[in-house]
């Protein structure tokens, strides 16, 4: 994303792109912090960032330069992060629930902090007084300055006295909505107990990691390694019933009374700043430019999406019709996984808990981590640095060529109590020159919940779960190659409708059949996948595809649709409606699946389309691959340059052409999707 543009906004939540010195021992990153040391040390930041910032705003304007003025702002708020060092990421996989308590009440103090301190009016004319010079400067340092300017007119500055102080409030609540959405999901609790003939269908390493309750029943977990396999192998459906039930309730009531509460200070926000719409500030720096655009997009692909979705659910209705002699039209929630996974093995012979045996954890990252090095010129060894978890692996990255230093990498898998729930790249520390003309290194981690070992068998990965790391590792590459000069434009500091597009182009990989055969060891015979499975698998691919990527433009719809309407809707009756709509498949009452939707909350607000937007992008980027060959390091080492590399230093639309030499093409992804271009 574009860092500059929603600065005030995120870097209070944000999971640890903090500053560059003290959270430093022998030239890499410690984790030894304790609760009671982060509020005297942000207290102290605080001060120092208010006396830099009150330098800048000294300089006479005559004076003034890219060096003192606009870099001199970048570096006072990584100044200030320095005190703070890993807290804010920590809050996500510290063990410590009074850690992870403080920093979450620190993160809200910071964020009510940051409206008051990125909304000075003479910060502002200082920087303005720099920009109305119309000087000349490199294009990466032109575009910051322009980013810096849009965020300093989307923080209010252009506003009265009085208009600015409602905004500062408006904003002030909305971070502790969002915050507190947050935590609501991280922390929500329930399960099911179930008994051991309510297992049929699970298999053995599966139920071997389950927790026993005193009265001998098994415990169900929301989160994903339980929740996921159960809903698609557990033949009792009552059973299946009960638990999606309680899945799509997470985050309670009050995460719904939270989101609407956002939706309408979001809209009051856009509206004090002169849009008419949450969606038209968000776009306006976007690839998309305009909410018209992206409904148009989203609109015309669920036009080609619905045939094909109607089809396969006609399909698996009359499957499960068949097999329970039952007279249904439609399917239920809890039965669209289920019925869909009895299908693919009956039907395609493929079984997700057989497939996974081929694949241990440390056999698919080992190949991983070799496919990728060596695409992209760089190599990565094991390495014995601070860590915050004893299960958490570290490497460092190096070029192939020259040995160099290119960034350090982390692995942390496996679910635990107050962890982050689900998969996600962390940049910990993005790369950038520093004060003293070297380049700072990136810190870059993948946090995960897949499935640990138990006595006698390792970590296995469903496919999903390769695929889900693919495209994660995408992020990492992203933010681990780059060459931006400064921080705000470094790795991922791109577009949001641009961002997923390496990550995803990443996934791809992980269906083609050298690959499998590289990624994939049985861990007991020592095989790799046979051609046969592979071939089913490749052929498989597809199976749903009209309905999987329906759902995803349900869901970016949702988002858009949120965030264009004039007044707040009942979020509820609204995600009902276009379900209906859009997939045509029922929801169960009395659930509230937007409690737990955080993307809208956090950071992917009328920025969920982005998903489909990339992968369009991401598709045409792996057919350049596929036309030379997808292990062919030369166009890998374009990719790197002309895309990793940049990060946010050129305008998304340019670097999409220079890497493919024209302008992006809807007709690859229609056609990895079985759809062909009208």
């Amino acid at each position: 994303m574009k860092k500059w543009i929603v600065f005030i906004f995120i870097l209070a939540q944000a999971a640890g792109v903090f500053g560059m010195e003290n959270m430093f021992r022998n030239g890499v990153l410690h984790f030894d912090y304790h609760a009671e040391e982060l509020a005297p040390a942000e207290a102290a930041a605080r001060q120092q960032l208010e006396k830099e910032l009150d330098a800048l705003v000294a300089i006479p304007d005559g004076q003034r330069t890219f060096e003192n003025t606009v870099l001199g702002y970048e570096r006072a708020f990584e100044h200030y992060g320095d005190a703070l060092g890993m807290s804010g990421f920590l809050s996500y996989v510290s063990t410590d629930k009074a850690f992870r308590d403080a920093a979450l009440a620190l993160q809200m103090q910071m964020s009510q902090y940051m409206v008051d301190i990125a909304t000075r009016r003479d910060v502002y004319r200082a920087i303005k007084a720099y920009a109305d010079t119309k000087p000349t400067l490199e294009p990466d340092q032109a575009l910051l300055l322009k980013d810096m300017m849009i965020g300093f007119k989307n923080s209010g500055m252009d506003l009265n006295d009085a208009d600015l102080e409602t905004f500062k409030n408006l904003n002030k609540e909305k971070a502790q909505y969002i915050i507190q959405f947050d935590k609501n999901i991280q922390e929500y609790k329930d399960e099911l107990d179930v008994t051991q003939e309510q297992l049929k269908g699970l298999g053995e390493d599966y139920i071997s990691k389950l927790q026993k309750t005193a009265d001998g029943k098994y415990r169900i977990t929301l989160d994903y390694p339980d929740y996921v396999p159960f809903m698609l192998n557990a033949d009792d459906a009552s059973a299946r019933k009960e638990l999606e039930f309680k899945y799509n309730r997470r985050g309670g009531h009050e995460n719904v009374d939270l989101l609407e509460k956002t939706l309408t200070l979001r809209r009051q926000i856009a509206q004090l700043l002169g849009y008419k719409t949450h969606a038209q500030l968000k776009l306006e720096n976007r690839m998309a430019k305009n909410p018209q655009r992206v409904f148009a997009f989203l609109k015309d692909l669920e036009k080609r999406l619905k045939p094909l979705s109607k089809k396969e659910d006609k399909n698996l209705i009359a499957y499960k019709n068949e097999k329970t002699g039952g007279k249904s039209r439609t399917l239920l929630p809890y039965e669209s996984g289920y019925w869909a996974n009895k299908y693919k093995k009956e039907h395609l012979d493929l079984d997700s808990e057989k497939i996974k045996e081929y694949f241990p954890s440390d056999v698919v990252i080992g190949g991983m981590l070799e496919l990728f090095g060596n695409l992209f010129g760089i190599a990565f060894e094991p390495v014995n640095i601070p860590v915050w978890h004893p299960e958490v692996k570290a490497f460092k990255i190096v070029n192939k060529a020259d040995r160099a230093l290119v960034a350090y990498f982390y692995m942390d898998l496996y679910p635990r109590e107050g962890k982050y729930k689900h998969a996600a790249c962390f940049d910990l520390v993005g790369g950038q020159e520093k004060e003293d003309g070297t380049y700072q290194v990136p810190f870059v981690a993948i946090v995960a919940n897949m499935n640990k070992p138990s006595a006698d068998t390792p970590s296995l990965l469903k496919h999903g779960e390769v695929s889900t790391l693919f495209h994660e590792f995408g992020h990492v590459l992203h933010n681990a190659l780059t060459k931006a000069r400064y921080g705000s434009q470094a790795g991922t500091s791109v577009s949001w409708d641009f961002v997923e597009a390496p990550s995803q182009m990443l996934e791809r990989w992980a269906w083609n059949p050298q690959v499998l055969k590289k990624i994939s060891r049985h861990y007991k015979t020592g095989e790799p996948l046979p051609d046969a499975l592979i071939e089913k698998m490749i052929a498989a691919k597809n199976f749903g595809a009209g309905g999987v990527y329906l759902r995803q433009n349900f869901f970016a719809q949702y988002d858009m649709t949120l965030h264009t309407r004039a007044k707040t809707p009942d979020t509820t009756k609204t995600y009902f409606y276009l379900t209906k709509k859009i997939r045509g498949l029922p929801l169960t009452k009395n659930t509230y699946p937007q409690a737990s939707f955080g993307h809208i909350m956090g950071g992917y607000d009328a920025g969920y389309y982005g998903y489909l937007w990339s992968e369009v992008i991401a598709e045409d980027f792996f057919h350049e691959f596929e036309k030379s060959g997808v292990f062919n390091p030369q166009t890998g080492l374009k990719f790197r340059r002309e895309i990793l590399e940049k990060g946010g230093t050129l305008d998304e639309e340019q670097m999409v052409q220079n890497f493919l030499g024209r302008k992006e093409d809807m007709g690859p992804f229609l056609k990895s999707i079985g759809l062909e271009e009208k």
